[in-house]
């Protein structure tokens, strides 16, 4: 295992894997992503895969956007599938207020140069005739036609590869036991097989970041609940 890079990250799911995809992508190619299993095997592998560009804000709004696009593309770039989708997606209103609150994100969408309009029952029911509509008591609603879903497995693979193809490396089956920072400002991550020195640690554990921040003397207010699928 190497014992040297510029940048570790820990944890293997779709916020490490993006990590390390972009670092990579902006020539930081010495990067490694240490996972303690397999990747996805934490939080990735059960989320729901929606991909929306409905958002309020500019900034997290023009993330969302990136990200559409990404997974629009990124299958091709790597040959690895994600099962991209492009269904639209409805945000429905059943009040006054929330009508006035998808106007406004109307707004910040169509200010971003996407696309997105209000409509009205009768359009909602067309496009989801399941939907009922009357009992949900349905006044409009936000649709955006560019969203979509994908298997968030997949994309996490599709990012490794990308990474690993532009020089970054992935190491599975490799747990962290802890993260010592040495006067030069350098980490030291050790491992289950070794230990790697660097100049950046990124926390990308999901729901065990609270005790990969603990290795460092770090409290990170992240507590793991139960909930059910249906």
């Amino acid at each position: 295992m190497r014992t040297h890079a510029r940048v570790v990250v820990i944890g293997g799911g779709n916020m490490g894997a993006g990590v390390l995809y972009h670092l990579a992508k902006e020539g930081w190619s010495d990067c490694v992503l240490v996972e303690k299993a397999e990747l996805t095997s934490g939080a990735t592998w059960h989320a729901a895969g929606l991909v929306s560009r409905m958002v309020g804000g500019y900034s997290l709004g023009s993330m969302h956007d990136y990200a559409v696009d990404l997974y629009k593309s990124i299958e091709a770039e790597t040959e690895q599938a994600v099962s991209w989708h492009g269904c639209g997606s409805l945000r429905v209103a059943t009040s006054p207020d929330h009508m006035d609150w998808i106007n406004h994100v109307r707004d910040a969408v169509l200010a971003r140069g996407q696309a997105a309009e209000i409509i009205g029952p009768d359009e909602v029911k067309a496009l989801n005739p399941l939907y009922d509509i009357e009992a949900a008591g349905v006044l409009g609603a936000l649709y955006t036609p560019d969203d979509g879903h994908v298997d968030p497995a997949g994309t996490c693979f599709a990012m490794t590869k990308g990474a690993r193809q532009m020089g970054a490396d992935v190491i599975r089956q490799c747990r962290v036991t802890g993260v010592n920072q040495l006067p030069s400002g350098e980490w030291d991550v050790v491992t289950e097989q070794g230990t790697i020195r660097a100049e950046h640690v990124v926390n990308a554990a999901g729901y065990h970041a609270r005790q990969v921040g603990a290795f460092a003397g770090l409290d990170l207010p992240i507590t793991t609940m139960q909930h059910h699928y249906v």
